[in-house]
């Protein structure tokens, strides 16, 4: 009996006639032999490439509007938008070639060129619609400064290259002329700094060859444009003699990316840790051949020496800034990784003991032959609980620091006595093995969350635990309107040099090497960002009522008036 896997409905997809895969290889296999034609017999590119370019835009638009319904939902408005950028610029050549049929002549740039732009701008939305990996404001900000400087640099080597004299000639030009000599250059760079962003921002995919096969086209197109631009302003379309081979590459280029629209690259088991370097090489690239051609350009020429110096100096700086940011990148991928790292072992190292004590006594407990009495076994029972608590909480604050910021917190204020926070905070402390007293300032009304709060001092006491010689303090007062919360320990204290970075995440100071003391370096990071989501501030000195060390928890304005 055969048996077959049924795969989910998301996944299952039907697939293209046979008939229509072959016509994406004639396709491709017609424009291959246009481009043949076209450089074997130039005399006749003018009458052989528009056909094959109108082929081209007209078989890719077409290619994409009839995949739509085989495109992922999440990608089809992009893909639409794409489609329809091809079929209008198909629409834009098949004027141009009526317009030459009936009066046997057609300026180089006209109304048609209208149509082109908006297919850019078609294209150019299709491209940013694509669905993406979520990257926080930071993360944004740096791509697309990233992306200004290669926009920035491709727009001067464009204006070196070919703008320059291009805007000379268009003094005398016609106002399409103008039109088109300004729209043109600025749709072509904003196209190839859509493509790397969207390369970037779409890293939880694996190889994507649509977006390789677009950037070719869209490389192609620009050089095809700028070409185009150079000499057809004031001529016919005949007399600019477009360089058609690059256009019907370009056009093939874009029947291969819609060959395959519906064939999606598979997500990533895991989101890219770190962004692809040729992404990030790519804009400084292009930025040092801004340079090389500054330089060229320079050296020939003359200039005062201070204008020398200057120039000498700006090579220097630049050169020195590409090269900074290539070691912050990879010096912060190192510190991730070594983050990433510690987080492992230390949360691995904080979980282990708690996760086995509990279960051993789990066993212990579904053992029928056991010999333990009721009374061990309800002994045992309390402690799995208090060890299961330990690492609930280990974890709570791992949640709350994943949030990032202290703003994010949300707190559930309540009006409590600060007895009730005193006694509770006693109670839960005794999982920790430490003699806990408390010095309470009685009668005060508090406004705050005490859930928070009780986690700011079981922290504090677990570390008195650990770092202490099984003493602690808990004193609860106020300042005027302040409530104030220490916990004293007996332990040697921390040394002056730590005592600031101690409230860092996964920081534990002269004991950050200390594999035989327990600890994550979680828990006064926790306590930190408490008290800063309830205005407060923390503090370390010397113990002066244990001699040991005193942690110190400020919270404004948190003591109701009685």
């Amino acid at each position: 009996m055969q048996s077959t896997i049924q795969r989910p409905l998301a996944e299952r997809r039907p697939h293209a006639r046979p008939s229509f895969r072959r016509a994406h290889v004639v396709v491709v296999a017609l424009l291959a032999l246009t481009i043949l034609a076209t450089i074997v017999y130039p005399e006749k590119a003018t009458d052989i490439g528009p056909m094959g370019v109108l082929l081209g835009y007209g078989s890719a638009g077409t290619i994409i509007l009839r995949k739509l319904s085989r495109i992922d939902r999440r990608e089809k408005k992009a893909w639409a938008l794409m489609g329809a950028g091809f079929v209008v610029a198909a629409i834009g050549i098949f004027l141009v070639a009526l317009i030459q049929a009936m009066t046997g002549s057609v300026a180089a740039f006209g109304p048609p060129d209208a149509l082109f732009i908006l297919s850019y701008v078609l294209v150019i939305a299709g491209l940013v619609s694509l669905p993406h990996f979520p990257v926080g404001l930071s993360q944004r900000i740096r791509i697309y400064l990233d992306s200004l400087i290669g926009a920035v640099s491709m727009a001067a080597l464009m204006w070196i290259i070919t703008l320059e004299d291009l805007i000379g000639r268009l003094e005398n030009a016609t106002a399409w002329e103008k039109w088109a000599g300004t729209a043109y250059p600025v749709a072509d760079v904003a196209a190839l700094i859509v493509v790397v962003i969207v390369s970037v921002r779409r890293s939880t995919f694996r190889f994507d060859p649509r977006l390789v096969f677009f950037s070719l086209g869209l490389i192609l197109q620009a050089i095809a444009d700028l070409r185009f631009l150079d000499t057809g302003i004031g001529n016919t379309l005949t007399d600019a003699q477009p360089n058609f081979a690059a256009f019907l590459l370009a056009s093939m280029c874009y029947t291969m990316a819609a060959a395959n629209a519906d064939r999606p690259p598979r997500p990533r088991a895991y989101a890219e840790r770190k962004t692809p370097l040729w992404a990030v090489a790519t804009p400084y690239t292009v930025a040092v051949g801004l340079m090389v051609t500054l330089a060229t350009a320079a050296r020939g020429a003359t200039m005062e020496p201070h204008l020398q110096i200057l120039l000498a100096a700006s090579f220097c700086v630049g050169g020195l800034v590409i090269a900074r940011q290539t070691v912050a990148i990879r010096e912060n991928r190192r510190l991730v990784e070594k983050q990433r790292t510690d987080l492992v072992s230390s949360i691995s190292h904080e979980l282990r003991t708690p996760l086995t004590a509990v279960v051993g006594f789990l066993d212990v407990l579904n053992d029928e032959e056991s010999p333990v009495t009721d009374q061990e076994r309800r002994e045992l029972s309390k402690l799995a609980g208090q060890q299961a608590r330990h690492m609930s909480r280990i974890v709570a604050d791992l949640i709350l620091l994943a949030r990032g910021s202290p703003d994010e917190m949300t707190l559930k204020e309540e009006v409590v006595t600060v007895e009730q926070i005193a006694t509770e905070a006693t109670h839960a402390s005794g999982q920790f093995g430490v003699n806990v007293e408390t010095d309470v300032e009685s009668g005060l009304k508090l406004r705050v969350d005490p859930g928070r709060v009780q986690q700011v001092l079981l922290n504090l006491v677990s570390n008195a635990a650990r770092y202490g010689d099984g003493k602690a303090l808990i004193v609860l007062g106020r300042e005027g309107s302040d409530l104030i919360l220490e916990v004293h320990d007996d332990g040697p204290g921390v040394p002056k040099k730590y005592e600031t970075v101690i409230w860092e995440r996964f920081e534990r100071g002269m004991n950050r090497l200390n594999g035989a003391i327990p600890g994550s370096g979680i828990g006064l990071a926790v306590v930190s960002a408490v008290a800063t989501a309830h205005g407060g501030r923390t503090g370390y000195q010397a113990s002066e009522r244990l001699g040991g060390a005193c942690f110190r928890v400020i919270l404004p304005d948190r003591v109701l008036p009685s």
